[in-house]
């Protein structure tokens, strides 16, 4: 539903990127100091390429993206059948970043699917509408809510980064946005208070997999790290 380029791997939905927020001289400092791990990432996880033309993976979360989720139609192996399928099936997930209304995003989308030719629809479409259009798309849309982004450069944040350093014997690497799915815009847009986050989890931990984890090393850490703030 969504076209990519072969070279960039961009998504072709108009307007698409035309409602982030501006990212700040403080944050693009905070990338400029990050270390460089995309490449050792790349080769731990086995792969030859990744999306973004060889932008960096901390600069691709700081603009929304479209993920294809999954795919079904008809069937494979051992259930195969010599039956042509009447339907097929995408799961897509958008994730926000700083300035995204999720409703008018899911918009956006849905015009894509009607420039590409189809009818869309909400519900299952009634034999008279099956027949009267070739190209039929039925889109289910779920749920969601902004991103949030507290300003980099905020006193607070200076506050607990230091007090972060102070308890964990060592500097913390400060990144601008968390590409994880967290209603902080609670704090952030409906209370008027900033946020960081604080992640203590393996970077290995297959998050979301059947096989997620969390190295007990990790956990004790954090609960010394934790304990260390809260009692400051």
């Amino acid at each position: 539903l969504a076209s990519m380029k072969d070279e960039k791997r961009e998504v072709l939905i108009d307007g698409f990127y035309n409602s982030d927020a501006p990212v700040g001289e403080a944050e693009r400092a905070a990338l400029a100091a990050l270390p460089a791990y995309d490449a050792a990432l790349r080769e731990e996880l086995g792969l030859a390429r990744t999306e973004g033309d060889g932008a960096l993976l901390i600069e691709q979360l700081l603009r929304p993206a479209l993920n294809l989720k999954g795919l079904a139609s008809g069937n494979v192996g051992a259930a195969a059948r010599n039956v042509l399928p009447d339907r097929a099936t995408a799961a897509l997930g958008l994730r926000l970043v700083k300035g995204n209304d999720p409703s008018a995003m899911l918009d956006l989308v849905e015009a894509h699917i009607r420039a590409q030719g189809f009818h869309v629809v909400h519900e299952e479409p009634d034999l008279a509408t099956r027949q009267a259009h070739p190209k039929i798309a039925r889109v289910v849309r779920g749920g969601g809510y902004p991103a949030a982004r507290t300003p980099m450069d905020l006193p607070v944040a200076e506050e607990i980064v230091a007090a972060v350093e102070a308890a964990a014997g060592e500097a913390p690497l400060r990144v601008p946005t968390f590409g994880g799915s967290l209603p902080l815009y609670l704090f952030t847009d409906v209370l008027g208070k900033p946020t960081l986050i604080l992640p203590i989890a393996n970077h290995d931990n297959n998050q979301h997999a059947p096989d997620e984890n969390l190295r007990l090393a990790n956990l004790f850490y954090g609960i010394d790290l934790f304990a260390a703030l809260l009692r400051d």
